[in-house]
C-alpha cells in the first residue's frame, strides 16, 4: 500500500532518522520489502530552480531541465528509506547509476505528484544492489520517470567471473570540455537538493567516512555534464543514463569527453585530466 504525503518531513528529522539507521542489521538479506511513498501537490520554487541551473551550467527556460525532478523529489527518497520497514542503513549506501526518461516536458509552473517505490534487488560482486523507481505525474499523466540504483556494500559469495570492462571513447573521435570544480560545490548543491550527506560538505566530515576530502554529488556531476552538452543537442534530451565510477574530490579539475553516436545520441565520460581516473560515463538521447 502506498502512503500519500502532502509535505515532506523536516530535513533535520530525515537526517536524524538516517543517522539512527546505522543500527540496522540486515544480515544476509537478499530482497527488500515493496515499500512506496507518494507526494502530492509539488510546486517548483523559482529561486531554487535558478540556483540549480546556475550551479550546473544549465540554461533556464519555460520547462524543467530533465535532471531537476530528481532534485525536487530527493527528500521523498530519503523519507522512503527512513521508514522503519526499510532494512538497510542509509549511511552504507552508494549511488551507482541513474536512468531518467522524460516522456514530455514539464512546465516550470506545473503542479505535479511524485511516487517513489522499491524496485528490483539483486546480489552483485560488491553487495546488495537495488533500484528506487520514481514517477512524476501531471494531471494524472506520467511525464517523467527514473531508476536510481544504489548498493549496500558487503562481502558477497559471488566473487568469480571477470569484472565488467569500461567502454572507453576513442580519443581520436572525442570532443573535449574542461572545467574547475570549486571546493564549496558540495555545500552549494546540498542547499538546492537537500542532500546534506556529510561526505559532500567538508574535508573534515568526509574523512569520517574514509575520504581525504569532500566529494561531489553524483547528480551534480551528471547535471553539470548535461549543462556542458546542451549546445550539442538539436532538441531537448529525453533520456539520460549515467554510471558513477569513482568519487570526484573537491576542489578538482575535470575533463568532459563526448562523441556523437547513432540515433541522435551522445556518449560522454567525465574524468580527471592528469590521472585519467573516470568519475562517470553516460549516454544522452
Amino acid at each position: 500500500m502506498t502512503s500519500t504525503l502532502t509535505q515532506l518531513p523536516r530535513t533535520s528529522t530525515l537526517y536524524w532518522e538516517a543517522a539512527l539507521s546505522v543500527m540496522r542489521r540486515p544480515g544476509a538479506l537478499k530482497t527488500l520489502p515493496p515499500l512506496s511513498l507518494r507526494l502530492s501537490g509539488v510546486r517548483t520554487e523559482a529561486a531554487r530552480l535558478a540556483d540549480y541551473c546556475a550551479l550546473c551550467g544549465l540554461t533556464q527556460g519555460p520547462v524543467l531541465p530533465i535532471t531537476f525532478p530528481q532534485v525536487a523529489v530527493n527528500g521523498l527518497h530519503m523519507a522512503l528509506m527512513t521508514l522503519p520497514k526499510f532494512p538497510l542503513p542509509l549511511l552504507g549506501l552508494v549511488h551507482v547509476s541513474n536512468r531518467i526518461e522524460q516522456h514530455r516536458p514539464i512546465p516550470v509552473e506545473a503542479v505535479y505528484d511524485a511516487e517513489v517505490r522499491i524496485g528490483d534487488s539483486r546480489e552483485v560482486r560488491a553487495g546488495l544492489e537495488f533500484d528506487l523507481l520514481t514517477d512524476v505525474e501531471v494531471d494524472g499523466e506520467r511525464v517523467w520517470s527514473a531508476v536510481t540504483t544504489l548498493i549496500f556494500r558487503r562481502p558477497s559469495p559471488r566473487q568469480d567471473g571477470p569484472k565488467r570492462a569500461e567502454k572507453a571513447i576513442p580519443p581520436s573521435l572525442a570532443q573535449y570540455a574542461h572545467f574547475i570544480v570549486e571546493a564549496d560545490t558540495g555545500r552549494r548543491y546540498a542547499a538546492v537538493s537537500g542532500d546534506y550527506n556529510p561526505i559532500h560538505l567538508h574535508a573534515w566530515s568526509a574523512r569520517v567516512f574514509g575520504f581525504p576530502r569532500a566529494i561531489a554529488h553524483g547528480m551534480w556531476s551528471a547535471a553539470r555534464c548535461l549543462g556542458a552538452l546542451e549546445a550539442q543537442c538539436s532538441t531537448p534530451p529525453t533520456t539520460l543514463e549515467v554510471q558513477f565510477k569513482q568519487p570526484l574530490l573537491l576542489p578538482g579539475r575535470v575533463t568532459l569527453k563526448w562523441v556523437p553516436v547513432i540515433d541522435d545520441q551522445l556518449a560522454f565520460t567525465l574524468l580527471s585530466p592528469g590521472s585519467g581516473k573516470v568519475h562517470l560515463t553516460g549516454m544522452l538521447r
